[in-house]
């Protein structure tokens, strides 16, 4: 009888330099799911229980804070695994540039472009009117500031105004992202290893206290929340989680190192909670100790998805085909999901779901789930239809291709008779 081996993690995709994990792939769709129920509920109302129940489904927030973490270990990840191969600064941004611009660019295409004329196009002006009124209501906001959205600097923008944009409004987190990866390539290249965990861990702790320092000085919570260097420490525990892995026997020593933190986090977030009686962004103990207690959870729950063996029982769990599938077309969902909220609650109305199904709470269900389905399929069509097609590109920029090698020129031995060595020496 034959054994079969069981592996950490799978084989890598082409071009990849990192195996695929796919216990990560089930944890960016446990972020993705928090987001979209986040945002796919209504304003806290009704009894008690009702109240209590949206309350939870607002706190969806916290799978932003999730992916930087996410982003700064697998970019990181990336980074010292190509550090000293060929074409490094190409092959990366390149790559990030067919992985993020495309659908990132046409949603923005729509939105400040195509859509203000369909809005003033009187055959079709109706039907974009009332299925997209509020995002036409918003357009003179978003096409006043666009050269924001464009340049990724909306962050930036809403720190600065405290204005939201609606469909575009979660582009915020884009942009910090963007700042990121645009920075963090170069700090990898220059710094060793040690300078690269000193580097994180100024980040880590020099983001709170600016945190705190922009609150106490009577900035409106939004700032802190959206400005990149006051959100690097979760991009920076992340890539620090990257970097200490990657020595002899990290994960096995690590993981249950950030077992004990983060259990010592959770408990000062649960004070946080319990002080504050929520936890809601606007206060500031959630602005200031909030932010890193989710990291260092997040980065826990990273270093145990990335410790995952593939096929136990705890692989199939977190790498459900419903996670993975979340987790796989995940940066669509998010980049598309706020355009098409308007429409869902067209199509999905919680009072209509209320008649229907006779409860409240069932039809901020039903809604939350018929909407994360149609967000799903909408990123698939647009994955398989068009970014697909961007990201077949990135064979042209593979991290594995050899490095060329300078052409030899053959040592003839020489007519005097010498041995070749000899004649090498004398040459």
């Amino acid at each position: 009888m034959s054994t079969r081996k069981t592996h950490l993690i799978s084989p890598r995709p082409a071009g990849a330099v990192i195996p695929h994990m796919p216990a990560i792939d089930g944890l960016r769709g446990i972020a993705i799911l928090l987001v979209l129920v986040h945002h796919f509920t209504p304003a806290v109302s009704g009894n008690a229980f009702t109240q209590r129940m949206l309350g939870m489904a607002h706190t969806g927030w916290i799978g932003v804070d999730l992916f930087f973490v996410l982003s700064g270990f697998l970019i990181t990840a990336i980074l010292l695994k190509t550090k000293h191969g060929p074409d490094y600064f190409l092959n990366f941004f390149a790559r990030r540039t067919l992985r993020i611009f495309p659908i990132y660019y046409v949603v923005l295409t729509v939105l400040l472009l195509a859509l203000p004329v369909m809005a003033g196009t009187p055959i079709i002006a109706k039907v974009v009117n009332t299925f997209f009124g509020n995002t036409v209501k918003d357009l003179p906001s978003m096409l006043e500031g666009q050269s924001w959205l464009w340049l990724y600097g909306g962050n930036i923008k809403i720190a600065l105004t405290g204005e939201r944009w609606g469909a575009v409004n979660h582009f915020w987190s884009l942009a910090v992202e963007e700042h990121f990866y645009l920075i963090w390539p170069v700090v990898v290249f220059f710094c060793s290893r040690q300078g690269l965990v000193k580097v994180c861990g100024l980040c880590i702790l020099g983001a709170p206290v600016l945190r705190a320092m922009l609150m106490l000085a009577g900035f409106d919570s939004v700032v802190p929340y959206v400005l990149t260097p006051c959100r690097v420490d979760s991009l920076a525990i992340g890539a620090l989680t990257a970097v200490l892995i990657t020595q002899p026997a990290g994960l096995k020593t690590w993981l249950p190192r950030s077992a004990w933190m983060a259990g010592l986090a959770a408990v000062v977030l649960g004070a946080t909670i319990v002080s504050m009686g929520r936890l809601h962004r606007d206060d500031l103990l959630t602005t200031t100790l909030g932010y890193s207690m989710l990291a260092i959870i997040s980065a826990f729950l990273v270093l145990a998805a990335a410790s995952v063996k593939s096929g136990t029982l705890a692989c199939r769990i977190v790498a459900n085909p419903v996670l993975s599938s979340l987790g796989k077309y995940s940066y669509g969902i998010y980049v598309t999901h706020m355009f098409f909220n308007e429409l869902f609650i067209k199509f999905f109305p919680w009072t209509g779901l209320h008649q229907l199904l006779g409860s409240y709470p069932r039809a901020i269900v039903a809604h939350a789930v018929l909407s994360i389905g149609c967000s799903w399929l909408i990123a698939y069509v647009c994955f398989h239809a068009f970014e697909k097609h961007f990201l077949k590109l990135k064979a042209l920029f593979d991290y594995r291709r050899p490095t060329p090698q300078p052409a030899t020129v053959p040592v003839s031995r020489p007519a005097l008779g010498l041995p070749v060595r000899a004649y090498r020496q004398a040459a």
